[in-house]
């Protein structure tokens, strides 16, 4: 086993998308004044695993920040949701993808969660991880990367929940990009939550993709928060709506896992 505890805690460590160990964290992040922190460069695509306090856990979400595939928003779409992931009983693996403004950066990307996801269902018990049950959760472009996933994974697919928070790029003239759509046969639960104020095409789109999902006879739940626009995600002394939003989410994760 490549981690093991018995204290009970939430314990953190990192992986190279082939199960390797990394000793430090290989793509840097940085404080940039009045800006969240972000992760401007990644050399090596890598998980950070993140166990939950409970053993075993209730399974495993495969979590992407945003940046629109130029930056990793790895604090307040990353590690702080990593958090509180694990304290409803999830065990997190946050994968530090490809970004970069060259054209096949989002091929690049769910080909990085597309290895992540198969290193975890391989290698899910040598971290120390449940894998019996997986989800995927992305931010803006991550929420696009997730959907993109699922769709790829087809009706093959073993994620037993999809979490989109304001996803990014899933519009198309009169609906959504075929290659986000739910797929038929998947049996994924969908959580979708978007701000009123965000892109009115990502607020539509957002609403486009839960009611495909519901249509497609998965359980879909739609949320739009009032009044509020992108990029929010979690951090400490939010008010309302903002600050609501991790409650439904708590909600919604009582009814996944194993």
């Amino acid at each position: 086993m490549l981690f093991s505890s018995d204290d009970g805690l939430a314990k953190a460590y990192r992986v190279d998308l082939q199960g390797i160990p990394l000793s430090s964290p290989p793509n840097p992040t940085v404080q940039r004044q009045g800006n969240v922190p972000v992760i401007l460069n990644v050399t090596t695509p890598n998980l950070q695993i993140r166990r939950a306090r409970v053993h075993p856990s209730k399974g495993t979400i495969l979590l992407f920040p945003g940046g629109g595939y130029h930056v990793l928003a790895i604090e307040h779409e990353g590690v702080a949701v990593a958090d509180l992931l694990n304290k409803c009983g999830f065990d997190v693996a946050i994968l530090e993808y490809s970004i970069g403004n060259e054209p096949a950066i989002r091929a690049k990307a769910l080909s990085d969660a597309t290895t992540a996801l198969n290193l975890l269902q391989k290698r899910g018990v040598d971290m120390g991880i449940n894998t019996t049950s997986l989800g995927v959760m992305g931010f803006s472009a991550g929420g696009h990367l997730a959907a993109r996933l699922l769709h790829e994974l087809g009706s093959s697919s073993p994620l037993s929940m999809t979490i989109l928070i304001y996803p990014a790029y899933l519009d198309a003239p009169g609906g959504l990009q075929p290659d986000v759509t739910p797929p038929t046969g998947t049996h994924s639960k969908t959580f979708v939550l978007i701000g009123e104020k965000d892109k009115p095409e990502w607020v539509s789109s957002a609403a486009a993709y839960a009611q495909a999902s519901k249509a497609n006879g998965q359980m879909s739940e739609y949320h739009l928060l009032p009044g509020t626009g992108h990029g929010f995600g979690l951090k400490i002394d939010q008010k309302t709506p903002i600050s609501d939003w991790p409650l439904q989410l708590e909600l919604f994760l009582k009814g996944c896992g194993s």
